[in-house]
């Protein structure tokens, strides 16, 4: 059977997030059209996902800082994209 969703995501290009965890893929949730990201956000925390939001700046030679307000992704283990 068909997943409509995982088709769409896997044609999205993947993005540069400043904090992505080691291991997952990032794509930004703004390149999903707005009326379809509930259904888009339940599919992502069913393949094992979630959404993040990456820091409004980042401190070189420090740490930067975990504030909320950056850019919005969808942060998707590999496997999200395969077949089940």
């Amino acid at each position: 059977m068909a997943d409509p969703i995982r088709e769409i995501m896997a044609d999205l290009p993947l993005a540069a997030m400043n904090q992505r965890p080691e291991g997952m893929l990032a794509i930004r949730r703004s390149e999903v059209p707005e009326a379809y990201q509930p259904a888009v956000d339940e599919w992502v925390e069913a393949h094992g996902g979630r959404i993040a939001s990456d820091a409004l700046f980042r401190v070189h030679n420090g740490t930067t800082p975990d504030l909320p307000g950056g850019d919005e992704f969808y942060v998707l283990p590999p496997s999200a994209f395969t077949s089940s």
